[in-house]
């Protein structure tokens, strides 16, 4: 009898046991999958035109369950990364415009792992917020780093260092800021900062070291840089450093190439984040690098400076000495990275003395680049070309006047840039817009250099 009585018992525990599990099991389908939530840095509702959009669930996600049924109104074409099985991120191949509305959407039947489902599909409304400016004002005396709107010339200080500010990088969703900062022992440490000027931390301490010239992954996750041990002063003579790479979340610093003996200066992504170009001293050449293999190449250029990434990542301008000129002059090449052929960028009947490094316009049509045409000019002149290397604008034509450090605005209708009077030594920098609409150019702010475009 007892034994009989034994089994009974757990003959019924064993069908309790397989209710309630059956039990919860239908609690948790008929729950469902929680809503999942857009994170957003700044304000609800506002993204940079360049990404990234990250979605958070509350459970561990099928991911294939998700990637299928991701996708925007009106289409927005990029890719979709996984953070971990929580997070995931949208990467776009083109750049919005200013004030465009979308909505991202997740369609119904996103999984998780233990099972539930998403019931009804989840919308949300985006917009892309208008681009502002950061610079350098008074970069001669005391320099620090300026916020402005473009449309209302309403502008801010972001940093109170001392006037110690010495270079910068606006990371590519624009919720970051990068800085070098001159510290007591006549190095540079490099900071960090929240778009609006808070948050303030050191991510490098650098000593005596000059670690600088920082520039950002398209993911906006690491920062790489170029440390110099000779120091500020002398790194700018030599120009003999190392590229490291920093991640701006856990602050981790190293080398970014495994071989210390490598030199290097003026680091630059490809806009997919797969390789890095930077210029090698010691070859006097652009060295190419692919990180997800360690294969590299080198471009000669006797011209120090970062190369041109295509917005598509397939094309490479570069600056060199035209050997083929009768007299010395600088020019633009052009590398194919798929057939891996280099020709001359201008049409043969645009002639060139001296040329500074193009900046391709977002959809990679067009191309801005300071050009010196003629032996009697004396400042290298804004010109807007297609991607082929064909004239298309003057933009500028002050031949006392040199404009530099010019960039285009995320939706591909402004251009922002730094003019010099070179007949005015004590002339202080102004920073202009080009409106590529009606061609016309406004002085934006006096007293400022080296502007960058904040999406």
């Amino acid at each position: 009898m007892k034994p009989r009585r034994f089994e009974r018992v757990v003959v019924i525990t064993i069908v309790l046991l397989v209710a309630v599990l059956a039990g919860l099991a239908l609690i948790t389908f008929q729950i469902g999958l929680s809503n999942p939530q857009v994170i957003f840095a700044g304000e609800a509702g506002w993204i940079g035109g360049r990404g990234p959009v990250e979605l958070q669930f509350q459970q561990d996600m099928e991911r294939s369950s998700v990637e299928s049924r991701l996708s925007f109104e009106p289409g927005w074409k990029g890719t979709w990364r996984w953070v971990d099985d929580r997070t995931i991120r949208f990467f776009p191949d083109l750049t919005l415009g200013e004030g465009t509305s979308l909505k991202l959407i997740l369609g119904q039947g996103a999984r998780s792992r233990d099972g539930r489902v998403l019931r009804q599909a989840y919308m949300v409304n985006l917009r892309i917020r208008p681009a502002s400016l950061v610079f350098l004002n008074d970069p001669l005396v005391s320099t620090e780093l300026v916020w402005m709107n473009p449309l209302t010339n309403e502008h801010q200080l972001l940093t109170n260092s001392g006037g110690r500010v010495f270079d910068f990088a606006v990371s590519p969703d624009g919720e970051k800021i990068i800085y070098s900062r001159i510290n007591l022992r006549d190095g540079t440490d490099l900071i960090l900062i929240n778009r609006d000027g808070t948050g303030e931390k050191v991510l490098v301490e650098c000593g005596e070291f000059a670690c600088i010239e920082p520039t950002w992954t398209p993911d906006s996750r690491f920062v790489a840089y170029t440390r110099y041990e000779s120091g500020l002063t002398a790194s700018l003579m030599e120009g003999i450093g190392k590229i490291y790479v920093v991640d701006v979340e856990t602050g981790s610093s190293n080398l970014l190439f495994n071989n210390p003996g490598l030199f290097g200066s003026l680091p630059v992504f490809s806009p997919d984040g797969s390789a890095v170009s930077f210029y090698d001293i010691g070859e006097q050449a652009i060295r190419l690098v692919n990180l997800l293999d360690g294969s590299s190449s080198i471009i000669p250029s006797r011209v120090a400076g970062r190369g041109s990434w295509s917005p598509d990542g397939h094309t490479l301008l570069v600056a060199d000495w035209d050997g083929e000129a009768a007299i010395p002059r600088s020019n633009l090449f052009r590398l194919d990275l798929e057939s891996r052929s280099v020709s001359r960028f201008f049409e043969e009947t645009f002639e060139v003395l001296d040329v500074s490094l193009p900046a391709w316009s977002p959809d990679g049509k067009l191309v801005v680049c300071a050009v010196q045409t003629q032996s009697r000019q004396e400042g290298k002149q804004l010109w807007l070309f297609d991607n082929q290397g064909q004239p298309l604008v003057q933009i500028t034509n002050e031949p006392r006047m040199n404009y530099s450090s010019y960039q285009w605005s995320p939706d591909g209708k402004r251009v922002v840039f730094q003019q010099v009077n070179l007949g005015q030594p004590d002339d202080l920098p102004k920073i202009l817009i080009w409106q590529r609409e009606n061609q016309q150019i406004e002085t934006l702010f006096e007293n400022g250099a080296f502007p960058q475009w904040m999406p």
